[in-house]
């Protein structure tokens, strides 16, 4: 699916609508606007022929037409139906995820749903170091990452925590390394050193992980003190939950192994096929889940189209 439309050819077809591409560093891509509306504006064209502000209760097939009811009643009739409703994550207004249950409704098989893309809530706090920009390590379970955080009012975000906060479900204990604290080096090293001075973290962070044994010499610190140092510092336990309410997208949809792989039809139902984040597929941050959106949407308009 991914390599029938690239990257590439987004931009490209981005580009044919008006809308110019930047590249940051790390390579993510974003409209020049850095508005996403932008996007929207282009692919949504003023006709008719869409319908607008209605959802779609059921769907069924027979005799080879499937029958679409609308929640106002009306019915619409069609050799083919592509389901492209997206994930029920961070959508205005909300949205209940009829998508999947249209799509279970015809045999298909949905994976189980949780946030992904989302902030962490914490259940210990770190207050007082809101807004500060960190490097960190992340650990859930067998997973690990490193890159840069920033401290939330209740938690964490930014990139790296993003991306593993589809491997947190609800109150999932993680580990957070925000420095190294050797404090048996550096007691070694420069004894006569505070401790908000020795470690390498905005005072702020520090204080608000340790309080008052940020101001303590390192020669100073008893066995106990090293040990709630290295604790806070280099390995913050805590339960954790991904705040759904920000999320951008969703781990689980329906299983891609039940949809052909060049076409995106299902294999239980003909004519009927799916799109984007409705199926079993999350990304990382930075337009991962819009190309494959993209991408599916491609095989699909390329299969009716032959």
């Amino acid at each position: 699916v991914l390599y029938s439309h690239t990257p590439d050819d987004i931009i490209r077809h981005m580009e044919s609508q008006g809308i110019r591409a930047i590249t940051e560093e790390d390579g993510r891509v974003f409209p020049e606007t850095e508005l996403s509306e932008s996007v929207i504006m282009a692919l949504m064209p003023e006709t008719s022929r869409i319908i607008k502000g209605r959802e779609a209760v059921s769907a069924v097939k027979n005799r080879g037409l499937f029958e679409v009811i609308l929640d106002d009643g009306q019915k619409l009739r069609t050799e083919t139906l592509v389901i492209a409703t997206g994930c029920s994550a961070a959508c205005f207004p909300p949205y209940n995820g009829s998508g999947y249950s249209l799509l279970s409704s015809f045999g298909h098989t949905i994976s189980d749903r949780h946030p992904a893309l989302a902030p962490l809530r914490f259940e210990r706090s770190i207050s007082g170091a809101e807004g500060i920009t960190v490097g960190i390590r992340i650990k859930a379970g067998r997973k690990e990452a490193e890159g840069d955080a920033v401290i939330t009012h209740n938690g964490i975000s930014g990139p790296v925590v993003l991306n593993m906060s589809r491997n947190v479900l609800d109150g999932d204990e993680i580990t957070i390394s925000f420095a190294d604290a050797d404090i048996k080096e550096l007691r070694i090293r420069d004894p006569k050193k505070l401790v908000r001075n020795a470690i390498d973290l905005p005072e702020r962070l520090i204080r608000a992980l340790i309080g008052n044994l940020a101001d303590k010499k390192i020669g100073n610190l008893s066995k106990d003190d090293e040990r709630k140092i290295e604790e806070n510092i280099s390995a913050f336990r805590t339960r954790a939950w991904p705040v759904k309410k920000q999320a951008m997208t969703e781990a689980g949809g329906a299983i891609l192994s039940e949809f052909n792989p060049v076409t995106m039809e299902s294999k239980l139902v003909p004519g009927l096929y799916a799109a984007g984040d409705v199926l079993d597929v999350d990304a990382d941050t930075g337009g991962y889940s819009l190309t494959w959106a993209f991408a599916t949407a491609w095989c699909i308009s390329r299969a009716l189209m032959l």
